[in-house]
Formats: C-alpha cells, sequence, structure tokens
C-alpha cells in the first residue's frame, strides 16, 4: 500500500492529478509481452485471374547465334479490391546485402515494343490497432486500381555461352526476433492445482455459551483486511471441460448411502496380496482371513503363506508390520504367533495376527498401574495412553472431565486401560492402521428408535446377498436406567424419550461416571442393547461398490419384500486362492436389527 501525504499547496493544479515515478511522460516504454499469449499467424489468401508474369530460368551453351522471335500479347481484368490483415510485431531489418556476380556476352540484339496506361493509385489508407498485455494485433488495409495492360511485344535476339559465374550472397541481422511463436492449447484443460491465500470461512466445531456478563476492558485489537497472513490452500482442478466434475474424484464413499447398482452379472478381479512394511516386500500368500467386532479393539488375522520363506519374512528380527490388500481394501496387522502343520505329503505355513494397534498390548508392552493426579479429560486419559507412540487419537464423542484420583487401574497394558475408558462410557474402538489413528464412536451410532428417519451407510439388496440367515435374540425392553459413578462420581437416571420410564434396568456402577454426559452415553449404550432384536448374517462380495461393512455402520438391507435397517456387529473377510491361482472373496457380516 502506498500512502500519499501533501505538505504544500500547489496553486494552479486541477483535477485530474497525473502522479509520475522517474519519468517526466515523454516516453512510454514498450509493453513486454506477458505469458501466455496468443501465437502470430500471418495467413494471405488470394488467386489472380490470369498470370501476370512469367519466370523463365534458361542455362545452355550453344555455338551459333539463336535467333527466336517471342511475341507475347496479354490483357488483365481490372483490379479488385484486396485486404489483408497482417498481425505481427517486428524491428527494422538493421542490415541487408546482396552481392551478385556474373559474366555475360552482350546482346546482338533486342527490340522491345511495349505501350500500356496505367493510373496512379486510387485510395491507399493504412488503419493500425492494437492491445498489448496479453494480445497484439496490427491491421493494414490497403485498396488500389489500375488499368490493363493493353499490349506488349518483345522480340529478343541473342547469342551467349554458358554462364560462367553466378553467386547470391544475403547477409542480415535482426535486434530481435521477428516473430515469437506462440501455441494456442485447444481441448480439454489438463488437471492442475489452484492455489490461493484468500480467505476462506471456518466452521468451529466449539459453541461457546456466555453465561456471566463480562466487564469493560481496554486494549488494542488488530484488525487485517488483506490476504497476505493468510496459509496458501490448493485445490486439485482435475481438468476437463466449462463445466467442473462433481466430486472432482469420485470415491466409493462420495454418496451415502453406498449402494452397488443392480445388475444380472457382477464382473471383478479379485486381490490378494500381502507386503511387510519395513520394505515394502511381497510376502506370498494362499489365504487370508480378517475379523473384527463392536467389543474388541484389535482385529484378528490368519495368514497361510506360500513357504517357509514368506512365513519367515514376517519375523526376520522380530514380529513384522503387514499391509493385507483385499480388493484394493487395506488393513494393517502385525504379525504374532507362527505355526506349522505337516501331513504326509503336504504341509501348511500360517500365521496369527492382529491389528497393528496390538503393539501397544500384551506381550509387547509390560503393564503397569496409574491414577490420574490431577483432573484431565476424558479424551485426554486415552492420549496420555498414546504419548510416545506413533498412533493418535480421534475420539468423536462427547467430552467431560474426569477429577483428579477418579480413574486408576493396576496391572494393565496401554491398550487395555484404553479399552477400560471407551467401555465405561459406552464406546467402542476401531484401529486405522494406514493413518495410525485409533478411533473412538459411540457403540449405538444411531439408536435403535432413532433408525427410522436415518440414512444408512451402506444399502445392499437381494443382488449382492449371496447368503442370508436370522436368529431371535429375546431381551427385555427398558425404558430407564440408573448409572452411578463411585466416591467422586454422579448419579443420573437416564430415560428413553417418548416412553414413561417405568421399566428400569439394572443400575450401572463405574468409577468414571464422574459427569451428567458421562451417564447419558453409557446409559444410552445400556438401553439401546434392550429390547427384542434379530442377529443377521449375511454373505455379500467386496468389490468398489461395496466394501467391507465394519463394525458400527448402519447398513440399510432389501431381502425380497422386507426393507430394514440394522447396526453392523460383526465382519469377517476371507479370501482363498485355489489349486489353480482363482480367488474367491467374500466378507460375512452380522448386524442387529431391532424391533422395539
Amino acid at each position: 500500500m502506498i500512502e500519499l501525504r501533501f505538505t504544500s499547496i500547489n496553486q494552479g493544479v486541477v483535477s485530474p492529478l497525473t502522479l509520475r515515478f522517474g519519468d517526466d511522460g515523454s516516453v512510454i516504454p514498450p509493453v513486454p509481452i506477458q505469458n501466455p499469449t496468443i501465437g502470430m499467424m500471418l495467413t494471405t489468401s488470394w488467386r489472380p485471374e490470369r498470370p501476370m508474369a512469367a519466370f523463365i530460368k534458361t542455362a545452355w551453351l550453344a555455338n551459333n547465334d539463336i535467333t527466336q522471335p517471342v511475341k507475347l500479347a496479354w490483357t488483365a481484368e481490372r483490379a479488385t479490391t484486396k485486404a489483408l490483415q497482417l498481425p505481427w510485431q517486428s524491428p527494422d531489418i538493421t542490415m541487408q546485402h546482396v552481392t551478385l556476380a556474373w559474366r555475360y556476352i552482350s546482346l546482338k540484339q533486342q527490340q522491345i515494343s511495349s505501350a500500356w496506361g496505367d493510373q496512379p493509385l486510387r485510395t491507399q489508407s493504412t488503419a493500425t490497432s492494437w492491445a498489448i498485455s496479453p494480445y497484439q494485433q496490427q491491421a493494414w488495409l490497403v485498396l488500389w486500381q489500375h488499368l490493363p495492360i493493353t499490349a506488349s511485344t518483345k522480340a529478343p535476339a541473342w547469342h551467349y555461352p554458358a554462364l560462367s559465374q553466378q553467386q547470391l550472397a544475403a547477409i542480415w541481422r535482426y535486434d530481435c526476433e521477428i516473430a515469437l511463436p506462440k501455441q494456442t492449447p485447444w481441448g480439454p484443460r489438463p488437471p492442475s492445482y489452484l492455489c490461493s491465500n484468500r480467505y476462506r470461512l471456518q466452521k468451529s466445531p466449539i459453541a461457546l455459551r456466555f453465561v456471566d456478563p463480562t466487564e469493560p476492558a481496554s486494549g488494542a485489537v488488530t484488525l487485517r483486511f488483506n490476504n497476505d497472513n493468510n496459509p496458501i490452500i490448493c485445490e486439485l482442478d482435475s481438468g476437463g471441460g466449462l463445466i467442473r466434475p462433481l466430486p472432482d474424484q469420485p470415491t466409493i464413499d462420495t454418496t451415502k448411502p453406498i449402494t452397488p447398482p443392480r445388475r444380472r452379472s457382477y464382473i471383478m478381479q479379485p486381490e490378494l496380496r500381502c507386503y511387510r512394511v519395513s520394505d515394502n516386500q511381497e510376502v506370498n500368500i494362499i489365504s487370508a482371513s480378517f475379523s473384527i467386532n463392536r467389543s474388541s479393539w484389535a482385529a484378528t488375522i490368519n495368514l497361510a503363506c506360500g513357504s517357509r520363506g514368506d512365513k519367515d519374512l514376517l519375523f526376520a528380527g522380530g514380529p513384522q508390520l503387514f499391509k493385507l490388500v483385499i480388493n484394493g481394501f487395506e488393513f494393517y496387522g502385525l504379525a504374532e504367533q507362527p505355526s506349522l502343520d505337516h501331513q504326509f505329503g503336504q504341509t501348511a505355513w500360517t500365521v496369527e495376527a492382529r491389528s497393528s494397534i496390538a503393539a501397544l498390548a500384551s506381550p509387547h508392552v509390560a503393564p503397569r498401574s496409574y491414577t490420574n493426579a490431577t483432573a484431565k479429560g476424558v479424551a485426554a486419559l486415552i492420549t496420555d495412553e498414546l504419548a510416545g507412540t506413533s498412533w493418535t487419537l480421534d475420539y468423536q464423542m462427547t467430552a467431560f472431565n474426569v477429577p483428579a484420583g477418579a480413574f486408576s487401574y493396576q496391572n494393565k497394558t496401554k491398550m487395555e486401560a484404553i479399552a477400560k475408558v471407551v467401555a465405561a462410557i459406552g464406546g467402542m474402538l476401531y484401529p486405522d492402521g494406514e493413518t495410525n489413528t485409533l478411533i473412538v464412536r459411540p457403540r449405538w451410532p444411531v439408536v435403535p428408535w432413532a433408525m427410522a428417519s436415518a440414512t444408512p451407510d451402506i444399502a445392499v439388496h437381494d443382488d449382492v446377498i449371496l447368503s442370508y440367515s436370522t436368529r431371535p435374540q429375546v431381551n427385555p425392553l427398558f425404558n430407564k436406567i440408573f448409572v452411578r459413578g463411585e466416591q467422586q462420581g454422579v448419579s443420573c437416571g437416564i430415560r428413553r424419550s417418548g416412553t414413561a420410564g417405568d421399566v428400569i434396568a439394572p443400575d450401572v456402577v463405574d468409577a468414571l461416571i464422574t459427569d451428567n454426559q458421562a451417564a447419558r452415553m453409557r446409559g444410552t449404550a445400556e438401553l439401546a442393547d434392550s429390547g427384542y432384536k434379530d442377529a443377521i448374517t449375511i454373505t455379500l462380495p467386496v468389490m468398489a461398490t461395496l466394501p467391507p461393512c465394519l463394525p458400527g455402520t448402519l447398513l440399510g438391507v432389501t431381502w425380497q419384500t422386507d426393507i430394514y435397517k440394522a447396526t453392523v456387529d460383526s465382519l469377517s473377510l476371507s479370501a482363498v486362492r485355489n489349486s489353480n491361482g482363482a480367488i474367491t472373496v467374500r466378507q460375512n457380516v452380522g448386524a442387529l436389527r431391532s424391533y422395539e
């Protein structure tokens, strides 16, 4: 920003004012050609009615005189107006030198008789207009007219030997290039990143509630009305036409619910691979299984290796982290227990493993005892257990404070302590090995009495359901529960909304019920577990439009004439390679359907 201060009055100055920095205004500097620009092109097109001239280049040697009368007579019609539009920019040619040297004998006889008439140019005008940065344009318009040649007679006769020498030398130099070639791209634009530091309105997840009036305060407030201090944020422009596709990079979870299309047949290319994370070394496996449920904090993985060497790759230097890829979906595990099964003519090497978060559990870490000496948030209790590891916390439940000394445990590992905290508030754990993120979310993300108006995360139908079975679970339906803490806890009665609260469940007592929010989350999970339910087992394929149904997912099911929603309680993936190399991939989903 430029700030101008006028300290004296100048007489006789009228508006507008012209500010000049370093020049008197007599010379206007040339404007440079800015990139990108459009290439300059010269195009000339014409078609004469009749040839106006003939050029003959002949070299020969003759001992005798050659006498040949030539008579040429032609007429030309009236010239029409021609308009040439020539856009270019070039300096004048600084030097042009042409040297011609030859020798010939003088003409013996030459007679030329010509008669013609001509008029001067009638009209000649020049119109030039241009615009600098980024386009340059220069147009000339020339009009002329002359009378046709009436007659021309030429009768030469000459004699000369062969040309002895002919030399043409042209030398020139330019101060700068006459033409600067440019290319104009045509077609869909390529992908690129669009970066800007313009301010973007942020949506804060924090809600501020002011309960006490504030006192007047004095001080300095800094207001910035520019984007200089804003971070530069880049967005990927996927290219294409004028209308941007939405979304730019389609993924399988851009729409909700994720619904596989209905087709007569599905073409898939199954994939089963395993890689050691340390050096991305591929491990040959024959089959793999992956199982997890809402009550466990780690998945159970079993691998059948193709050879002893492949099994040893997962235990070279100790238990190794590995990446299991099933139909494009990645799962991370920690190899823990190898085994050998030998029968006559057949040997099998298997590896038992758990999710990579198992590195924070027994037998990989020693147990310890702990008591919180200061008041902390419930998320801080979990973060303290993850301190010093490569894992981070994604806490998706309601936060509350835990007073000093309210949380303690004896002889537990890190993951056992974290599982105790999450279970006390009615939550579940899922480890994301790709990003090393431990996700804490409610055990019932959508409670049974709210499923009717909820949108499922994944919706399946009988075109993709390979097998379907149900088993009823009969439990009392409670609509109220008392949740209590211990020495520093609270006691709350949690009632299901819309009910009388007359059917009371057994009390729940836990040391971490130190806040009303903790009691509400735990009581909600207990009431959601009650009531009449169906345990449903569905076998599905795994493909791009049907990802694995992880625990806690709200699943929409269309089976024949029955349409309902259920909460996924467990997931079991299996991938088997037969002797012919064909791979079969299935996912068995266990879900709970609530009727009350």
